[in-house]
């Protein structure tokens, strides 16, 4: 039994090892650290703003080192159209966005609750009648949370009832990424490929002998073979 609990845990630190360090996702606190928000910087790019925050949270998601490249003024050079806003559809450094509209009122709910669970990067919400967009980042424990570029809003992620004008059942607008498909870190998931190397890959019994029998002994083979 022990000699099966150590082949099968060395498995798993030969997996953790294939997996390069820039390619781990994110997690939700750190996608949600105040330096990933931003403060719009003029009048009117609000959606600007939101988008920057939400690109941010993206490349943050797919393993991006340089995420705080991407600022207000970085995406207006790339794709703000001046004198009308954010254009519908557009893209920035292999991140593509697209439009979208909502119904309105309660009806927005359910939608944007199934919504976040495909995009945790977040979605740009706007209501046009405040006017005013915020980045939606999450629905969590009953609760939609968002960070709002205004001025006299804090960087941080918030409720959205704390937002500047903009609520769930006012909105009529989004913009959310297309392209890449990211999700938050977690545990490791055996995909397809990881379960082949699992199959493939030496278990501890191969490495050390098999009647260990200290938990000191243990623990320097599992060092050594993480080196």
């Amino acid at each position: 039994m022990r000699a099966r609990i150590l082949s099968i845990l060395m498995t798993v630190l030969m997996l953790v090892a294939l997996v390069p360090t820039s390619a781990m996702a994110a997690t939700f606190e750190e996608i949600n650290q105040q330096e990933v928000f931003l403060t719009q910087d003029r009048n009117g790019t609000c959606t600007l703003a939101s988008t920057a925050m939400m690109l941010r949270r993206t490349a943050m998601l797919r393993g991006d080192q340089d995420w705080q490249s991407i600022t207000e003024a970085s995406c207006r050079e790339a794709f703000w159209i001046g004198g009308r806003g954010l254009p519908y559809k557009f893209q920035y450094d292999g991140m593509k966005v697209a439009h979208g509209r909502l119904p309105g009122g309660e009806a927005n709910r359910q939608i944007l609750i199934d919504m976040l669970k495909e995009h945790p990067e977040g979605i740009v919400l706007h209501a046009p009648g405040v006017p005013h967009a915020v980045l939606l980042t999450d629905y969590t424990d009953g609760v939609f949370y968002c960070a709002d570029p205004a001025p006299n809003k804090p960087n941080a992620r918030i409720p959205i009832d704390q937002a500047h004008g903009t609520r769930i059942e006012n909105s009529y607008k989004y913009w959310a990424v297309t392209s890449p498909d990211v999700s938050l870190g977690g545990p490791l998931v055996l995909t397809p490929d990881l379960a082949e190397a699992a199959e493939s890959a030496p278990v501890l019994s191969d490495l050390v002998p098999a009647d260990l029998g200290t938990q000191e002994e243990t623990s320097a083979a599992i060092v050594m073979a993480q080196r």
